[in-house]
């Protein structure tokens, strides 16, 4: 069963990575972070894992070219590497979640598992809602403001 369920992650998430690449989501090197990080979190997470992942990448891809040259005007230097994202940047906004699916399958304990689970869940609101902020938060007139006293602070 997981041996079929690591062949459809690595089925998946290459399809997925290729679709992407030709929508400009991803370049060459974000397409293996793709299939590395879908290919696990599939393989030994199963669907619930798998899906949420999809719904993390398609949501922000999609959010990545919302008034994609609105966010170039207002935000240049933000947005220098444009919406293609590379390896470092899969990583970075899967890296933790597929390792805690890693260690999710790994570990024996029950107890663990469902910490790595609560964790894999953390992990990817942290990445949906920070990608979701920075893609979104950029087209606000307002200026930013601190979400533990309200305050006005620099972008």
């Amino acid at each position: 069963m997981r041996g079929t369920m690591l062949l459809f992650g690595l089925l998946l998430s290459s399809t997925i990575g290729l679709i992407a690449y030709r929508r400009r989501s991803l370049s060459r090197s974000g397409i293996a972070g793709a299939i590395v990080t879908g290919t696990t979190t599939f393989g030994m997470g199963g669907w619930p894992w798998g899906l949420s992942l999809v719904f993390f990448f398609v949501s922000s891809s999609i959010l990545s070219h919302f008034r994609a040259r609105d966010k170039a005007n207002i935000a240049d230097d933000k947005f220098s590497k444009g919406s293609r994202r590379d390896f470092a940047q899969v990583a970075a906004n899967g890296g933790v979640a597929t390792l805690l699916a890693l260690s999710y399958r790994l570990t024996p304990s029950h107890f663990l598992r469902r910490l790595c689970l609560m964790g894999y869940v953390g992990a990817l609101a942290t990445a949906t809602a920070d990608t979701w902020a920075t893609e979104l938060g950029v087209l606000s007139p307002h200026r930013p403001r601190l979400v533990t006293t309200g305050k006005v602070v620099a972008p």
